[in-house]
C-alpha cells in the first residue's frame, strides 16, 4: 500500500505542512519544546500496536488522512492550521480561494427585519451573535481572537420610505458620504455600486472611538445597498491595530471575495 500511503501523505502535506512547520517554529521559541516533542513522538510510537494491524484498518486510516487533507478536521484544529498558514497570513484571500470557507444562512429574522440572505466567510473566522439590535451577525478573524471583523447590519427606513436609484446616485458625493458617517470619522474614498442588482454605495473611512481610558483607531470599508424600505450594510473593520492601515489594505481582496458571495435570498422569493 506504499503508493496509497505516499499519496495520502502528499495531499496532507500540501494542505497543512507549512502550517505545522510554522507552529513548530513558534513553539520552538520555548527552550523545552524540542525535549517535549521528542517525548511525544516516543510515546506515540510506544502506543501504536502494529500486531493488530489489518488491511481494512489501513484502508480506513488512509481514507481518514485524505479526508483531513481536504479540511475535514475537528475545530479548533482546522482553524489553527489555517490561521498559522504563512501564505494565508500574507494573502488572506488565498484561504477563500482554496475553498476553506463556510456559508452563513440568516437564522435571526427578527434582527434581519425579515430579510433572508446567505454569505460565505473564511473557515478560520468565527461567526457570532451581536449584542446591538441592528447587527444581524458578526464574524471575527483568527477564530474569534483577531482584530479584523465583518458585520451585517439591517435597518428600517422611517415611515416605510423608499429610495430610487437616482436618489442614491445623488447621495454619492463627498459631502453626503461624510455626513452619513459616525462622529470622529474621516472619509478616505467612496463610490456608487450595485450588489444583487440593488443600488448602493461603498465608503472607505477611519474613525476613533473612546473606550473608557483607551482610544481605539478603526479602519472600515462599508458596502451599503437599499432593498425596499431596508438599508443593508456589510461592514469590514480592523480594530485597534497600530499598523491597521497597512494591514487593512492586505485584507481588501478578501473583503471583495466575501461581498461577492452575498446572496439576498429574499430577492428571489418574490
Amino acid at each position: 500500500m506504499s503508493n496509497d500511503v505516499f499519496l495520502a501523505k502528499s495531499e496532507f502535506d500540501s494542505s497543512f505542512l507549512k502550517s505545522i512547520k510554522n507552529i513548530d517554529i513558534i513553539i520552538g521559541k520555548n527552550d523545552i519544546w524540542q525535549s517535549i516533542k521528542k517525548d511525544m513522538i516516543q510515546s506515540i510510537h510506544a502506543k501504536v500496536d502494529m500486531s493488530n494491524l489489518t488491511y481494512q484498518k489501513s484502508v480506513n486510516f488512509i481514507k481518514l488522512v485524505r479526508q483531513r487533507a481536504r479540511g475535514k478536521i475537528d475545530s479548533p484544529i482546522l482553524e489553527t492550521f489555517l490561521i498559522l498558514n504563512p501564505e494565508y497570513s500574507k494573502y488572506p484571500e488565498k484561504e477563500f480561494y482554496d475553498k476553506y470557507k463556510k456559508r452563513y444562512s440568516c437564522d435571526d429574522f427578527k434582527k434581519s427585519k425579515g430579510v433572508d440572505f446567505v454569505i460565505d466567510i473564511p473557515m478560520s473566522w468565527k461567526s457570532t451573535k451581536a449584542n446591538r439590535p441592528n447587527i444581524v451577525r458578526k464574524f471575527i478573524s483568527n477564530n474569534g481572537y483577531g482584530t479584523v471583523m465583518a458585520m451585517i447590519l439591517i435597518l428600517n427606513f422611517p415611515d416605510g420610505k423608499y429610495l430610487s436609484t437616482n436618489d442614491i446616485k445623488d447621495m454619492v458625493n463627498k459631502q453626503q458620504m461624510q455626513k452619513a458617517l459616525p462622529p470622529n470619522s474621516r472619509l478616505k474614498d467612496f463610490g456608487f455600486m450595485k450588489l444583487e442588482t440593488l443600488p448602493g454605495y461603498w465608503q472607505r473611512y477611519s474613525m476613533s472611538v473612546q473606550r473608557i481610558k483607551k482610544t481605539i483607531r478603526i479602519e472600515i470599508l462599508a458596502y451599503t445597498i437599499f432593498y425596499g424600505d431596508k438599508l443593508i450594510q456589510i461592514q469590514f473593520g480592523d480594530f485597534n491595530s497600530d499598523d491597521s492601515n497597512k494591514k487593512f489594505k492586505k485584507y481588501i481582496p478578501l473583503f471583495d471575495s466575501i461581498i461577492n458571495s452575498f446572496v439576498l435570498t429574499s430577492l428571489y422569493k418574490q
